[in-house]
């Protein structure tokens, strides 16, 4: 599985004492990971080292093969924490919120086109938020607001999505929205995830991996026993079909049976078919197709 992200030996202090110290993990493609820790380990710096933002004190991070320079030149989208009510004090509606992402590709002094607004509508459909693409910003819940910024987000299209908290403040039901599209995002479209949040037992069941971030270090841990764990993004072509990695099954596998529950997957409830292969359930998935290129 291809490596988009990858952390070497990295370390980082604002003074001479590191807040991290010779971390190192990777993330693949299709994976959804979680950075859990506690208050001041490091997560949101460590956002920030991923967007370039900061620097490395020493280490340093890859994207897509290539050392990190700027967030700018490469294809990370990212959701602040609270993002949707730092722009609830703009007199501006959902499009165009949206539509600010593209001035870059719309140009100076010049208007949007037909495909621009194209994309927009596309973009605010992805997030459940197409009818309200005229209502001001300042009109919507925070639950909202947030799915507004996330459209934002995806108008650039981005096959990597870095998220600080994106769930705190925001209502249980809304929650549970954001991180249904998440999880349609992750399955549907390939689309990587970053999350760091305090809340594993809402975000637990849509991730794959776990990356805790503890005393300056960071490891990797295992989703609680209890968690039910809805299929996840990592994909390989099998003859001509392309199949989806159940996460479920994969850790029902680890502990020595296949309890299948397709009724708690939200990838294998919709499929037409699963087979065993390889010492794996697989699903066949006949909405995701011709990425050949993007799978092992």
């Amino acid at each position: 599985m291809e490596k988009v992200i990858e952390v070497n030996d990295l370390s980082f202090g604002y003074t001479q004492n590191n807040v991290l110290e010779h971390v190192s993990f990777f993330v693949e493609k299709g994976d959804f990971a979680v950075i859990i820790g506690d208050n001041g380990v490091g997560k949101s710096t460590m956002v920030k080292l991923l967007l370039g933002v900061l620097k490395p004190t020493s280490g340093e991070i890859r994207v897509g093969g290539k050392k990190l320079v700027s967030i700018s030149k490469t294809n990370i989208g990212y959701l602040p924490q609270n993002g949707g009510s730092r722009a609830a004090a703009f007199p501006a509606t959902c499009e165009e919120i949206v539509m600010s992402s593209l001035y870059r590709k719309i140009g100076f002094a010049r208007f949007p086109g037909k495909a621009h607004r194209a994309k927009v509508l596309e973009a605010l459909t992805a997030v459940d938020m197409q009818d309200k693409r005229r209502a001001l910003i300042g009109e919507l819940s925070g639950g909202q607001q947030q799915r507004v910024m996330l459209a934002r987000v995806l108008a650039g299209d981005p096959e990597v999505l870095i998220l600080d908290e994106p769930t705190v403040g925001v209502d249980a039901e809304s929650v549970d929205r954001l991180l249904h599209i998440l999880h349609h995002l992750n399955i549907e479209k390939n689309v990587t995830i970053v999350m760091v949040t305090h809340d594993i037992e809402k975000v637990g069941p849509y991730a794959n991996r776990v990356l805790c971030l503890s005393e300056g270090a960071c490891r990797e841990e295992a989703l609680p026993d209890a968690t039910i764990v809805h299929a996840h993004a990592h994909s390989h072509a099998h003859g001509n079909a392309e199949h989806i990695h159940c996460a479920n099954c994969e850790h029902a596998d680890k502990k020595g049976s296949f309890a299948h529950d397709a009724q708690h997957c939200a990838e294998c409830s919709h499929c037409t078919d699963f087979h065993v292969h390889g010492g794996h359930i697989h699903a066949h998935a006949p909405s995701v197709k011709n990425k050949e290129k993007e799978v092992e």
